[in-house]
């Protein structure tokens, strides 16, 4: 009935969706999803003619009717709600039209084809016509009316006593009524309790046209749908089934797309720590050239967000000196319990400082020393020039007042900032429409979170500190938080336990031990490879074993297995220093022989050059063997290491 072709669509630079196609035919219910903002409406607007597609086409069976109900404001006549429901819409209207034409027609014309082409015309119309009023009783009005959740004392009520959400309804019982081809419902049950939403699925159940809906009820999609068109990052999706059914089936490619990206980045070290092995060895370049072509070949895997990237237009903070804070001679104790002494630390202008280390080594309370949150019992804390600080902790949520709205909330620290530009940011941080004007004791506590970070970011701050801010925070909202901290231009020094965002957005750790905060330039990346072969850290172990242990028992199995564990990465750790240091020796080797062959004359006599030969070629097959267990013994240093590492994480998380 509906096919749509190679459909795109874009506003400027952006670009909504690209070659989408689908083909809605009788008994399809399609379920309409993607991110807020990628383009579902325009979809809808663009089947239903009411917009156009920059390319692609949009083709309808011959007489096929489209019905749409949009997500705005409906204006009707003051006519009583049954009325408006039964009024006949303006395609049976033009069909009336049409017939009292052919009839004054009919009686004028004289030459008999065309009056039997009109008579054949009039037939049509009047067959279709009898279908529309036999099936379109004012009964089956009240019907629809009723299970969308109208009394029957509504039916005689004007139009205009009704509220915002049950003109809606009416609007929906309008378009239901007139029994259309194809139904394109942009969020319909926005507005609808349970008991009508119930009604309505059963109705799409047994509807016998097609159906292409959006709804952010997933139940409701789950009950409905027969197919899932997703619009999503730089791809559009089609499959058969439910919504459930999508989000499995996404997870599943997720899965493989992470696996192979594992893969990938595992093969990349491998022949980045060839590279850089036998980088300086002229004997090598051959084979160094050739790694390094094989890696620009590699296909990088692009893992797909959860939300669209949003590009943040905060107050631009001002410049800072060059040293924003220092830390001089700071001695820090609880009670006997001495958690620093005489520490300096600095942090530069540009900065974004992740602290990383276990639980208990200090990370919290030398951040809230940076953000002057907390006393210390001796040293000197100094800001650099011109320098404003922010700070983010959980008992910021409770200082939100819970009689303001989310708007309300960002005017009293924002100053001159336009509502408008407050509308974009709560958009960013994924606060929508009349999501601004929630009041905040109905939030959830991520809800929360959001308006507390998206206030702590308006506010001009060109040193900011953060204790755990993806707390309370789903996936989407962390990939949020991640987009604001990348476009922030301040100086930032934050503590999280989500490494994704120490990835992303670290440009140098500090890692806290045993009382010392010790300074890595550079990413996590760069942070983890200095450190691999510095810290093994002990196993995870796992929770069913863990239940009948007491915590000695536990406490000497952990260091036994990190005993072992180090045992076993020392030893090939050693036999990879002794690989190194054969195939030193014998590159040398190689090296003196090869000057012989530039300059055969100084072999004393053929037999010995043929020695050489012998002996070139033995040295080469030892280098090669060689090579081949150093590659081999490194990916076991490394899958160990980072086993190591993670259960180490894993187990400092759980605790």
């Amino acid at each position: 009935m509906l096919n749509a072709n190679n459909l795109s669509k874009g506003y400027g630079n952006e670009i909504l969706f690209s070659n989408l196609s689908l083909n809605a035919t009788h008994g399809d219910r399609i379920a309409l999803i993607g991110a807020n903002g990628s383009g579902k409406s325009t979809l809808l607007d663009i089947l239903s003619g009411e917009n156009t597609a920059d390319s692609g086409q949009v083709i309808l069976k011959r007489n096929c009717r489209i019905a749409y109900l949009k997500q705005e404001n409906f204006q009707f006549v003051s006519k009583q709600l049954l009325q408006v429901v039964i009024e006949e819409p303006d395609e049976i209207k033009k069909l009336e039209q049409e017939l009292a034409d052919i009839h004054n027609s009919l009686s004028n014309e004289t030459n008999d084809q065309k009056q039997s082409t009109l008579l054949a015309r009039m037939e049509k119309i009047d067959a279709h016509l009898e279908t529309y009023r036999q099936n379109n009783t004012e009964h089956e009005a009240k019907a629809i009316l009723s299970g969308l959740g109208f009394k029957e004392d509504d039916f005689s009520k004007l139009i205009n006593e009704f509220s915002g959400g049950w003109i809606m309804r009416a609007y929906l019982s309008k378009i239901l009524f007139s029994k259309p081809d194809v139904l394109l419902l942009d969020e319909p049950t926005n507005h609808l309790d349970l008991e009508a939403n119930l009604w309505f699925e059963e109705y799409l159940m047994n509807f016998k046209g097609a159906v292409l809906v959006t709804s952010h009820d997933r139940a409701f999609l789950n009950s409905v749908a027969t197919m899932v068109l997703a619009i999503e990052e730089e791809q559009v999706i089609l499959q058969k089934g439910n919504y459930d059914e999508y989000v499995i089936s996404k997870e599943q490619s997720l899965k493989t797309k992470q696996a192979t990206a594992k893969r990938m980045e595992k093969q990349i070290k491998k022949q980045m720590k060839f590279v850089e092995r036998f980088r300086s060895k002229a004997t090598k370049a051959r084979q160094v050239q050739s790694r390094l072509k094989s890696l620009e070949k590699m296909e990088k895997i692009d893992l797909p967000r959860t939300t669209k990237r949003v590009k943040y237009s905060f107050p631009e903070p001002p410049r800072s000196g060059q040293e924003v804070i220092k830390l001089e001679n700071i001695n820090k104790s609880y009670g006997e319990n001495v958690v620093y002494q005489e520490v300096d630390l600095v942090l530069n202008r540009g900065d974004k400082v992740a602290l990383v280390g276990v639980n208990g080594a200090g990370k919290s309370t030398i951040l809230k020393i940076l953000a002057g949150a907390l006393d210390f019992d001796s040293g000197n804390r100094q800001l650099g020039h011109n320098v404003t600080t922010g700070y983010y902790a959980q008992h910021l949520l409770e200082l939100l007042n819970p009689k303001n709205k989310i708007i309300q909330e960002l005017e009293e620290v924002s100053g001159t900032t336009s509502e408008g530009i407050l509308r974009n940011i709560l958009g960013g941080f994924l606060f929508t429409g009349d999501d601004i004007y929630k009041t905040i004791s109905v939030l959830s506590g991520g809800e929360k979170a959001r308006v507390a970070l998206a206030k702590l970011m308006i506010q001009s701050n060109n040193l900011l500190f953060m204790d755990e801010p993806t707390n309370h925070l789903d996936i989407a909202s962390r990939e949020v938080l991640t987009d604001a901290l990348t476009d922030y231009n301040g100086t930032l020094c934050f503590i999280t336990h989500d490494r994704t965002l120490i990835h992303q957005i670290a440009n140098k750790i500090i890692k806290v031990e045993n009382g010392e905060p010790v300074v890595y330039p550079g990413d996590y990346s760069s942070y983890l490879s200095i450190t691999n072969n510095k810290v093994i850290e002990q196993k995870s172990v796992h929770i069913s074993e863990e239940v009948d242990k007491s915590p000695k028992e536990k406490r000497i199995q952990e260091r036994q297995e990190r005993k072992n564990s180090e045992n076993k990465l020392r030893k090939l750790n050693k036999r990879i220093r002794t690989i190194e240091s054969e195939l030193a020796n014998i590159n040398s080797e190689i090296n003196k022989i090869e000057s012989f062959f530039i300059n055969p004359k100084k072999f004393e006599d053929p037999d010995q050059m043929a020695d050489f030969g012998i002996k070139f070629k033995s040295l080469q097959n030892q280098s090669k063997v060689l090579e081949q267990e150093w590659e081999q013994l490194s990916s076991l240093v490394e899958e160990n290491t980072s086993e190591n590492q993670y259960s180490g994480e894993l187990n400092r998380d759980c605790k």
